[in-house]
Formats: structure tokens, C-alpha cells, sequence
């Protein structure tokens, strides 16, 4: 449990990179982002360790269940339909980032549509498969792109482009009080726990979970890290001129060894991988969702066949991506994603403080579970 439940915790603390999160955090960079993120890694560190005992509570249980022992299941169904529409919506605004990103560095003749159905059509088969072929996918991408991306980090921390003064001019600015968006954007590092609505079906009941002082580290050092070298290598003033920071920042490197010179070819390709696998888990989520509002529908971690409901609810989504990729600009785009920042961290703050007060009555639902 412990290796599943903090490969999450790295794979969205890494994957802040690619999305708008640090061109975000450097819009505040006068005006709170010091400060909001010093709030975000309290705040999400708190529900982490709130949501750990929710997790302890209801061992084996995903969210759909641990709602069915208090309450109907038409009381609950907004709030599946609500987290179902948090992870479809995390999955598009993704996968139509990414898309552009994709035709912009890797090939500008190619249609971002084109590039969006291919990787639609790939996160589609993704999030039809298991919950537990999803969780050794997650194991085997994260495994494979971590130290590459540990690199990417290493090599931009020791460029010699690297302005520290630059750095310490706006650590001059921590004084400043924090903000909604920033500190919405920075807590996106440490929601990987929320995976765990229903990865929690995985665990078995004395499974402990250990080492969770690594989580506020893990999700501060991705921040700092997100935030300080993109004004350290770009300027206090001319960071703020890209809106895809960090794949701007990678093309600033180099590997003087080896077939690859420019940094930003792997860069994108790992992250490549990373945001497939995060639409993949995002639908399959959502899919979960929407499947437990469903009569009848009883949870299976490992289905010997795939369910045509899978296709048919992921289709939709996939549906949807495209057809939103097709109505709106890369500029509203932008304006959404802030929008859905925002809304995320709202949600999930209420949502974990309420399963936290569910936790407390574990005992007397205890019999419902079981049964």
C-alpha cells in the first residue's frame, strides 16, 4: 500500500509541471504566491492526513461504498456526479494542454485536433482496463519517467544560466498575503492522495501507511522547484512571458553527452507519458463514478471482461474532449483551466473534511460495509 499510495503523491506533484500550475504561481509572484504555497503545503498536508484516516476507517472501500452505509443512493449521486465531472474535466483540460504543446515543439504541420484524437483513442483503451491494471500501469510509467525527470531538475538547477538574484528578488516578496488562485493552483502538488477514492478498494484492512512526513517534502520540493527556476533562468520579469514555462525552460538545456542534445524532446516525451496515463486515470475515475450511480452496479477491482458500459461511458468522454478542443481556444482555454483550479481545491477541501466527520461514525457503519 505504501509504494501505490506515494506513487500518486509523486506522479501529480510531477505532473503540475506540464499543466498551468507554475505559469500560474509565477503570475502571483509579487503579490502571494511565496506565501500561498507555504498555505497550500499546510492545507494539503492536513488533508492528506485526514483522508489517511478515512482510508483506515473504511479499508477496501472506495467512496461510492462508504456513502451507500449512510445514506441512499439518490443522496449521494450528486456527489459522485460532481467528482466524476472533477476527473473528466482534469482529464480534458489535460489531454487539450497537451495536445498543443505536442504540435507546437514536436510537429507544427499537424493538426492539434489530430493529435488530440490519437491521444484520446489511447487514454480511451487506458481507461477501459481495471482499476488494477491502471495502478501497475501508474507503477511502471512513474518508475520509468521519474529519474529522467529527477534529471531534467538536476541539470536546470546546475545551469549556468541560473540567476540567483533573480530568485532572491522575489523571495523579497513572501511578505505579501496569499491568494485563492495561487494557493488553489500550488495545492494541486499534494492531491495525489484523492486517487484514492477509489484505489482504496486495493487495500487490505491491516495495511498500514508509513512515512507520511514525505508527503509535505515531496509536494514542497516539486513546488519550489516549479516555481524558482523558471524565474531563475528566465528573469524576474520574463518568466511571466510563457505561458508553457517549463517546456520553455527545458529548451534552455542541453545534455553535452549522448544522441539527444536538446533537453525538451525528453522532457515532452515523459510527460507525454505521464499526462496519457493521468487522462487514462482521470476517465477511469470518472467512469467509476458514474457507474455507482447506477442500480445494482456492484464494484469490481478486476473484471475477467471488460464491460460494455466501460466503452460506451469513456467514448462519451472522449466524445466530449474532442468536441470541447473543437469550441474553445487555447486562450479560453487558459481562463477554464484557472476556473477549474479554483473549483478543484474548493471541492476537495469540503469533500475530505466531510469524510473525515463520516470516518468518526466508521464503527456504526461497520455492518453495512460488510454486508
Amino acid at each position: 500500500m505504501n509504494r501505490y499510495f506515494y506513487y500518486n503523491v509523486i506522479f501529480i506533484s510531477f505532473l503540475n509541471l506540464a499543466l498551468f500550475v507554475p505559469h500560474t504561481l509565477i503570475e502571483y509572484r509579487y503579490t502571494g504566491a511565496i506565501t500561498s504555497m507555504a498555505c497550500a503545503t499546510a492545507v494539503g498536508t492536513v488533508m492528506a492526513v485526514l483522508f489517511m484516516h478515512v482510508m483506515k476507517a473504511f479499508p477496501g472501500k472506495g467512496i461510492p461504498e462508504i456513502l451507500s452505509a449512510f445514506f441512499p443512493k439518490f443522496l449521494i449521486a450528486p456527489f459522485l456526479l460532481l467528482w466524476a465531472f472533477v476527473w473528466f474535466s482534469a482529464s480534458t483540460l489535460s489531454l487539450n494542454t497537451f495536445s498543443v504543446l505536442i504540435n507546437r515543439f514536436f510537429n507544427p504541420d499537424t493538426s492539434p485536433l489530430i493529435v488530440l484524437i490519437v491521444m484520446s483513442l489511447a487514454c480511451m483503451y487506458g481507461a477501459t482496463r481495471s482499476l488494477l491494471t491502471i495502478v501497475f500501469v501508474l507503477e511502471i510509467g512513474l518508475l520509468t519517467s521519474a529519474p529522467i525527470i529527477a534529471f531534467v531538475f538536476f541539470k536546470a538547477l546546475n545551469n549556468p544560466n541560473m540567476q540567483w538574484d533573480a530568485v532572491m528578488t522575489v523571495v523579497q516578496y513572501w511578505k505579501q498575503m496569499p491568494r485563492i488562485k495561487p494557493f488553489a493552483a500550488a495545492s494541486f502538488a499534494f492531491t495525489g492522495y484523492i486517487n484514492f477514492f477509489l484505489m482504496n478498494r486495493l487495500v487490505s484492512p491491516n495495511a498500514r501507511l508509513r512515512f507520511r512526513w514525505l508527503i509535505p517534502i515531496i509536494g514542497s520540493l516539486t513546488l519550489l522547484i516549479s516555481f524558482f527556476v523558471p524565474i531563475g533562468i528566465h528573469g524576474t520579469e520574463g518568466a511571466a512571458n510563457y505561458l508553457y514555462i517549463w517546456s520553455v525552460t527545458s529548451d534552455t538545456l542541453i545534455m553535452s553527452y549522448g544522441f539527444i542534445e536538446r533537453v525538451i524532446f525528453v522532457f515532452l516525451l515523459m510527460y507525454l507519458l505521464l499526462t496519457l496515463i493521468f487522462a487514462s486515470i482521470g476517465w477511469l475515475m470518472a467512469m467509476e463514478m458514474v457507474k455507482s450511480c447506477m442500480p445494482k452496479q456492484k464494484p469490481d477491482i478486476d473484471p475477467p471482461r471488460t464491460p460494455r458500459s466501460n466503452w460506451i461511458i469513456v467514448g462519451l468522454f472522449a466524445a466530449m474532449t474532442v468536441a470541447y478542443s473543437h469550441w474553445i481556444n487555447e486562450k479560453q482555454n487558459f481562463q477554464v483551466t484557472g476556473y477549474w483550479i479554483v473549483m478543484r481545491s474548493g471541492v476537495e477541501i469540503v469533500s475530505i473534511l466531510f469524510l473525515f466527520a463520516l470516518s468518526l461514525f466508521a464503527p456504526k457503519a461497520g455492518k453495512r460495509l460488510e454486508q
